[in-house]
């Protein structure tokens, strides 16, 4: 599938920064169209950034374990982590076959049911965010022997976010990818000319290539019909 260097040469294209039989880039350190090729890397980091907020990428979706040590309460989740996989996020314990959910209300709720909840150990019956520099959960009870070396395993959608020139972009299809950068273009555009972004929602191109985008993202076939039906 195309990288990120592919996206950036389509976009540069589309708006004729290159054009013709001009070459394509072959780096990030061109300097023949730094300024351009450095705020075409951004248009498109900013755009998929606006759509991966509204969980339409497929490629998202990961699978991760956690193990379990005697003692240990919180635990990093993956490095690339960005959020939970579905509305109802757990940990599966395979071997006891339960699901460990989240308790409600989080770790302060916890606190205020039970002020050794740090320190209790037995085995794990729910999970809470904890506070840390990096994503982690804590788990309540805190693992005692009998669960030492136990895999808990969660589903996650992960960072798609490029960076080098050889980072793929999170598309399956062709039409996904040329629909987005289309709407990347479109933003380039917008950062250029130095227009507010607030009016890029209103721009008819911009418009036309999300909804294309939209569309081809979607795991089910659109209705047909507009409005409502009447017997």
């Amino acid at each position: 599938m195309a990288t990120f260097i592919d996206g950036v040469n389509r976009l540069l294209r589309i708006n004729q920064i290159i054009r013709g039989d001009d070459d394509d880039i072959t780096t990030f350190s061109d300097t023949q169209h730094a300024a351009t090729i450095s705020l075409a890397q951004i248009a498109i980091q900013d755009e998929l950034g606006d759509i991966v907020s509204e969980r339409l990428i497929p490629y998202e979706k990961d699978s991760a374990t956690i193990s379990l040590v005697t003692g240990t309460r919180t635990y990093a989740l993956e490095a690339d982590f960005v959020r939970f996989y579905g509305t109802n996020p757990s940990f599966y314990d395979s071997t006891d076959n339960v699901r460990i959910y989240e308790w409600t209300g989080g770790e302060d709720s916890l606190r205020d049911q039970d002020y050794l909840y740090q320190t209790n150990t037995g085995g794990p019956s729910w999970w809470y965010w904890s506070d840390a520099s990096t994503k982690k959960v804590g788990f309540y009870n805190v693992p005692n022997s009998t669960f030492n070396g136990r895999s808990l395993q969660y589903d996650f959608e992960k960072s798609v976010n490029v960076t080098l020139s050889s980072d793929t972009l999170p598309f399956h299809i062709n039409e996904e990818y040329y629909a987005f950068i289309q709407c990347a273009a479109r933003r380039f555009t917008f950062m250029r000319t130095e227009q507010p972004q607030g009016l890029l929602t209103e721009d008819a191109t911009y418009n036309n290539a999300k909804a294309r985008l939209y569309a081809f993202l979607r795991q089910t076939n659109p209705s047909k019909y507009y409005g409502y039906g009447y017997r």
